[in-house]
């Protein structure tokens, strides 16, 4: 009868670890995998706005419109799956206080700020940085770093794109 007992016992206990095991394994989150997405593109919204990022400049505009450009761009990541990150840029056209843009607004040669998530093959959430009580832009790429944050209070609403 000892032997029928533990014979069950142990069936049970080993069965109870298998299902445990796999629960464990089922509720693990599966890590963002890249599948090779690059930040590097034409990416339009749905109002159709275009972002337009190559190795070295990024252009904001839409139809029959532009916005701010820049140039001397930097990619900085924030995650191992370079699923996340930001865009730095140098204004090369920017906003003047009436909210037309140009090569002589007071931003330009400045440093500015994006930032991106859920970085796709064919989709990307994109986010200029804006805080009603930030700074437009900095003087130095180590400054933008700084400043131009998530946490600190920049980039409250991202648009989705897609890659053209």
């Amino acid at each position: 009868m000892k032997n029928s007992f533990f014979s069950k016992f142990a069936k049970l206990s080993l069965a109870l670890l298998f299902v445990s095991c796999i629960a464990f394994v089922a509720c693990k989150p599966e890590p963002e995998i890249n599948e090779n997405a690059t930040v590097i593109g034409k990416w339009v919204d749905g109002t159709n706005c275009t972002y337009e990022i190559t190795a070295s400049s990024f252009k904001n505009y839409g139809d029959g419109w532009s916005s701010y450009e820049g140039n001397n761009l930097v990619i900085n990541y924030t995650n191992d799956e370079e699923t996340a990150g930001y865009i730095y840029i140098k204004y090369t056209k920017a906003a003047n206080p009436d909210w037309t843009y140009s090569e002589t607004a007071p931003d330009v040669g400045k440093w500015y700020a994006i930032a991106f998530k859920n970085l796709a093959p064919s989709s990307i959430s994109i986010s200029g940085a804006y805080k009603a009580d930030g700074v437009t832009a900095t003087t130095t790429l180590e400054e933008a770093i700084e400043e131009f944050t998530i946490e600190n209070g920049y980039f409250a609403n991202f648009t989705e794109a897609k890659k053209q």
